[in-house]
């Protein structure tokens, strides 16, 4: 017995059959990596590659202060890392931030007169070396005016 598809039922099994589209297809970045094809097209480079672009742009002592800025340093047991998530910065030292602020890993937050507060973000909770529940603590106090 033949049974006659409905034209809704047609459609439904063409969609299900059909291939992803170029875009959607893994391709490989120039690092080996696989990376979605859309993010080679827009970026040119995997989400590892850019954030290395990025961490790039630091010096040694930017670095050193977003470690300070999530307590993430030697003379604090690493269980305690990410209890803190401010730097306070005299306005004179503000371009010690601008590398961090600029490369997304630190944001600018409340102002005092001749003060400056900034906070870390998730990727710069990363970089610092927190874990992923580390991080979500030190974002969790940074959120907070």
């Amino acid at each position: 017995m033949h049974h006659a598809l409905g034209r809704a039922e047609r459609q439904h099994r063409a969609i299900a059959n059909e291939k992803p589209g170029p875009l959607l297809e893994t391709k490989r970045c120039a690092c080996g990596k696989a990376a979605p094809a859309r993010l080679l097209v827009h970026y040119g480079k995997c989400h590892g590659c850019r954030l290395a672009d990025r961490i790039a742009t630091l010096h040694d002592g930017d670095l050193h202060i977003l470690r300070h800025m999530v307590g993430a340093t030697d003379h604090h047991p690493r269980a305690r890392w990410g209890l803190r998530n401010e730097y306070l910065l005299n306005r004179r030292e503000r371009a010690a931030m601008e590398r961090p602020a600029a490369a997304g890993f630190a944001r600018v937050g409340t102002a005092l007169p001749q003060l400056q507060y900034f906070h870390a973000t998730d990727p710069g909770c990363r970089v610092a070396g927190l874990d992923t529940k580390r991080s979500r603590v030190a974002l969790s106090l940074g959120a907070q005016p």
